[in-house]
């Protein structure tokens, strides 16, 4: 079995999501919660509790039993839809950290 790629408190972007609206998200890796398996995909794979760095940014969660749709700030997120923007050294985590509390959306393009 294979480990998470990721550590806690690293930054990433969001790419390859099955909904437009997920993808391009910059979130922090708050949480390991394991190896899981993932609506649309054929095996377990590594999931993180995220948290969206940007005010009013949301993840966007389909429940299909429900037809419902949920926004939230925070969220869970296969390993598999992340990559990494800080360095393995946090680096780049340790500055975007104390910028995080002044972007606000419109700063930020992707």
């Amino acid at each position: 079995m294979s480990s998470p790629h990721f550590n806690q408190g690293e930054i990433a972007i969001t790419v390859n999501t099955k909904f437009a609206e997920n993808r391009g998200k910059i979130v922090r890796l708050c949480e390991y919660m394991g190896r899981h398996d993932w609506p649309g995909l054929s095996y377990p794979v590594h999931v993180w509790l995220v948290e969206c760095l940007c005010r009013e940014t949301h993840i966007h969660y389909f429940y299909p039993y429900h037809q419902d749709l949920k926004k939230a700030n925070q969220g869970q997120m296969p390993e598999l839809f992340l990559r990494r923007i800080s360095t393995k050294s946090m680096q780049l985590a340790l500055e975007f950290n104390e910028l995080s509390g002044r972007i606000f959306d419109s700063d930020v393009s992707v």
